[in-house]
């Protein structure tokens, strides 16, 4: 059982080894653990009494994010999610403070339209910003109004549930959950990741840039060796985003229909 490692390559960056699960893989390797009843029994003791209940009757495709939004990314893991054969699970954090130099949290709050897939790029058509920035600097998320339709994380769920009336897709804000997980170990992610041993696949891209190099190093990368440790088994993460523009901005804009959505969208 190998360890996951961040290695240097020739031309000097950062690469992550043996942490990611091949598609074919996963899809195959999920359904076998979750049938899996002394592994399933382990994992379920090691999170009790703090196993979510929605992971309970099958194994789902996980996408984690602060607020979700009908954006690029969104789109295609929803795209994953299928060819994985698994119900798309939203956990949202969005008790998380709003901090206008992170990317995710400054995507939520000035919106832009492109014409492009996400995956490569496309012509800039608009933006449109809608949150005072200075005002809500270090505030939560969940408690931001915005300039025009109130609420901030109500305004970006709805618009979801807008442009993809008929997909079948959970969201739940697991916050609370979070919080007291992280804080049960010395291991910042050990009962997050446990929850991808055999109740989920993980759809996430764990950066290794200037920004996020430190977080994955320290945080990620332990934690997920400890799973390895306790399970024998590693956590089951699928990159969300090809690796070559796993670090683009634009898979955070959004296509021109959800442009023709916020104009019909009732002001507050």
């Amino acid at each position: 059982m190998r360890k996951a490692e961040i290695s240097r390559e020739s031309d000097g960056q950062l690469n992550l080894e043996n942490f990611y699960t091949p598609m074919s893989v996963a899809k195959k390797e999920i359904w076998s653990r979750w049938n899996d009843k002394e592994l399933r029994k382990k994992v379920d003791n090691f999170l009790s009494p703090g196993i979510l209940e929605i992971f309970k009757s099958k194994p789902r495709a996980v996408f984690c994010r602060y607020v979700f939004s009908p954006n690029f990314e969104f789109k295609y893991f929803l795209d994953l999610a299928k060819i994985a054969g698994l119900r798309p699970l939203c956990l949202q954090y969005a008790c998380n403070k709003f901090v206008a130099k992170n990317t995710p949290n400054y995507h939520l709050c000035r919106l832009f339209f492109y014409d492009g897939d996400g995956k490569r790029g496309g012509s800039k058509i608009d933006t449109l910003k809608i949150v005072d920035f200075n005002k809500w600097e270090g505030e939560r998320l969940d408690e931001i109004n915005t300039l025009k339709y109130g609420n901030l994380v109500d305004f970006h769920n709805e618009l979801l549930k807008k442009a993809f009336p008929g997909e079948d897709y959970e969201i739940f804000d697991f916050s609370k959950w979070f919080n007291r997980a992280k804080q049960r170990s010395e291991y910042y992610y050990l009962h997050y990741l446990a929850l991808f041993v055999c109740h989920g696949v993980l759809f996430e891209n764990f950066l290794t840039n200037e920004e996020e190099i430190e977080f994955t190093r320290d945080k990620v990368i332990p934690s997920f060796n400890k799973i390895q440790e306790i399970f024998g088994v590693k956590p089951l993460i699928f990159p969300l985003n090809p690796f070559k523009s796993e670090e683009s901005p634009s898979w955070f804009y959004y296509s021109h229909k959800i442009k023709k959505i916020i104009k019909n969208t009732k002001r507050r």
